[in-house]
């Protein structure tokens, strides 16, 4: 497959963001053959999924107002002697209205639990056991696309049960330097202003959770990749070659809060097996926890043993399975698909409604 050719130059990213000041890819492929030899320092895989669906309208003072429905599915599995088990599965199902529901505004929190009550009588007579599990509600202020702010409150509430799912495995002391957790996609969790209950990474205990923990993404926007004085480093990306990882650079998110993270991209499948340029690469995230990496950066080390350990995780990959198998981790693949298996079918779940 002929490739894209670009000009050869050094990596610059906006700012800097480990420990050496590398200037052009690093090639892991003697370090991945060497950590190989030894246990992976991943033991854990989280996913969250969730699927949505527009079950009705809701009338108010003229104004037609969608209302949803969702399926929410967030698991963890552990590897043990190279066979997974299931660690943590949640499964939620969902109602979302228009906060004109609630006309007088009053304690929207005890409503919404008044209402589910309601719904569940309901429901369990006319299906058997079936439950709902919570109502939530979308802003109607805001000029935005109603039945978007909809899928956006199902999508925090997925985000929140993920963060749940991490609290609970730091608590029990699952986590450590020999143990790590994948977690599928970015890290970058918005702030939750409006939930008091919301684990927000810009609260530092909360970031401290993730200081064993890898988010991988596996698509991802490559303009984002900034160089000082502007413009996108995406070339940089684009044709990095087998087993080599670009230089980290330190981005913070206004949506996020007051945190830092290392980000780097790693090609794990060799370009002239896939369709698309950015196939086989990955985006790898780390939460930033302490403050001399906050000023220095991440320790290079660090981030040579994370994709040492991610280069080994290549194979096998689920060909044939998913069309994203050249960015797949093959334990997060099974992961989400032991999420997915617990779904109803839509079918069933809209009989609901």
């Amino acid at each position: 497959m002929p490739g894209i050719k670009y000009d050869e130059r050094e990596v610059v990213w906006k700012s800097h963001g480990e420990t050496e000041n590398h200037k052009t890819p690093i090639n892991l492929k003697s370090k991945a053959q060497l950590v190989g030899e030894q246990e992976s320092i991943f033991t854990y895989f989280l996913d969250g999924s969730r699927r949505t669906y527009k079950v009705d309208d809701f009338s108010y003072t003229k104004n037609v107002y969608p209302v949803l429905a969702g399926q929410v599915g967030v698991g963890c599995c552990r590897r043990v002697d190279r066979e997974m088990a299931e660690e943590q599965l949640r499964k939620r199902n969902l109602i979302v209205l228009p906060d004109k529901a609630n006309k007088d505004g009053w304690n929207t929190s005890k409503r919404c639990a008044h209402w589910l009550a309601k719904v569940n009588s309901i429901s369990h007579s006319t299906s058997g056991q079936f439950t709902f599990d919570d109502i939530l509600t979308y802003s109607t202020k805001e000029d935005e696309k109603l039945e978007n702010k909809g899928i956006a409150a199902i999508q925090d509430y997925m985000t929140e049960l993920e963060k749940i799912a991490v609290a609970e495995l730091v608590s029990q002391k699952k986590l450590d330097q020999s143990n790590y957790l994948i977690k599928d996609g970015s890290l970058e969790y918005r702030r939750d202003i409006h939930n008091k209950q919301a684990l927000n990474l810009s609260e530092k205990h909360i970031a401290n959770n993730y200081k064993y923990v890898v988010g991988v993404s596996k698509s991802f926007n490559p303009t984002k990749c900034k160089v000082k004085g502007g413009g996108s480093n995406s070339d940089i990306v684009a044709k990095l070659k087998l087993y080599e990882r670009t230089p980290a650079y330190m981005y913070q998110s206004g949506n996020v809060g007051d945190v830092s993270f290392a980000i780097w991209y790693l090609r794990i499948q060799d370009a002239k097996y896939t369709q698309n340029i950015f196939d086989g690469i990955l985006k790898v995230e780390k939460v930033i926890t302490d403050e001399k990496a906050q000023r220095e950066g991440l320790d290079s080390a660090e981030i040579d043993k994370i994709s040492a350990h991610l280069l080994n995780e290549r194979n096998p990959v689920c060909y044939g399975a998913d069309a994203r198998w050249a960015n797949h981790i093959y334990p997060v693949y099974l992961t989400e698909s032991y999420v997915k298996s617990h779904y109803l079918s839509s079918n069933f779940f809209l009989q609901l409604f």
